[in-house]
């Protein structure tokens, strides 16, 4: 099998560089990304999965996340964390899944493409919120912090957390409880056990769930904490939150 391969940090750089002067706006409207393969590294101990890309799906961020998540299940959060490996899967084995799903610079839909461009395909840096916010860094964490192995289907609560657009990336992911595996079953745990009060407005009851357990971490570890201390937690409000 094939090792699989990564950008050198110095040939990110110069992508953005080029990116920002103009110079190669034009190559991410090409079938394939040009680039340097003298900028590859190896890593030496993961695998290249293979099928992966007909097994993502533009049209299905869940069906994405999981396949992906899959592919790289074995990855500790360090090496999730590598912007030279997200950015290596946006410019060259997941470039065609990339062009569909963040397709409005092939479109002339982009108000600004390079802005478009850098905002999809580059990392700013490797914040958590930077790597929820990430088109493929945001699937795989999105499914890291929510499988749940002790479940028969431990996909279920990935199914609630990817059931809005912006409840992984934006209203969990702007949020320090996004980094907490625990915290994260404990809130998705709780909207599948009140599953009804959150068939209506589910945007917004989720941010405020999220605003209210973000207070309560300025007085508690919330990082100590397990899924039930979280429920609890839900639980005192949740008069407030079928009022919403």
């Amino acid at each position: 099998m094939e090792k699989q391969k990564i950008f050198r940090s110095t040939y990110i750089s110069k992508l953005k560089k080029n990116l920002l002067n103009g110079k190669t706006v034009h190559l991410y409207k090409e079938k394939e990304f040009e680039y340097d393969k003298e900028k590859e590294l190896i890593l030496p101990t993961v695998f290249k999965p293979e099928g992966l890309l007909n097994k993502m799906n533009e049209k299905d961020d869940l069906k994405s996340a999981i396949a992906l998540y899959e592919a790289y299940c074995d990855f500790t959060p360090i090496q999730a964390s590598d912007d030279r490996f997200w950015t290596y899967l946006t410019h060259v084995d997941l470039f065609s899944y990339m062009q569909k799903r963040r397709n409005k610079h092939l479109t002339g839909e982009a108000d600004n493409e390079i802005e478009y461009i850098m905002k999809y395909w580059f990392m700013k840096s490797t914040s958590q919120q930077e790597l929820m916010r990430h088109s493929l860094a945001g699937l795989w964490w999105g499914v890291y912090l929510s499988v749940d192995e002790t479940r028969e289907n431990k996909y279920e609560l990935t199914n609630i957390l990817f059931r809005q657009l912006d409840f992984p990336t934006r209203t969990l992911g702007t949020y320090r409880l996004g980094r907490h595996k625990e915290a994260v079953i404990g809130i998705l745990q709780f909207i599948l056990e009140n599953d009804e009060l959150f068939n209506s407005k589910f945007e917004k009851k989720t941010r405020y769930i999220t605003k209210y357990l973000n207070l309560v971490g300025g007085t508690k570890p919330l990082g100590y904490f397990d899924r039930t201390f979280y429920i609890n937690e839900l639980n005192k409000i949740k008069t407030k939150i079928s009022q919403i």
